[in-house]
């Protein structure tokens, strides 16, 4: 969705995503509630798509690094 009134990082299932290290900031991106969780320690790592700043946007609130995939060359059947 593009539109200057969203929310990102909003989850039907799970709600508002926030930053871990400040929860009054927006997380960014649609990779934020990955990016929040390497954050926060909960995983290791998390791969991604990258469409129009989904990985950079949220690595760089969440003091993580992002490295965007090249397309074709990580494997989709998980």
């Amino acid at each position: 969705m593009r539109s200057n009134n969203y929310s990102e990082g909003y989850s039907g299932r799970g709600g508002q995503c926030r930053s871990s290290y400040n929860l009054t900031v927006n997380p960014g991106g649609s990779s934020s509630g990955s990016a929040v969780g390497v954050a926060a320690n909960v995983f290791t790592f998390a791969l991604g798509t990258e469409t129009d700043g989904s990985v950079i946007n949220p690595a760089e609130r969440n003091a993580i690094v992002g490295i965007k995939p090249t397309v074709g060359l990580t494997s989709r059947a998980g």
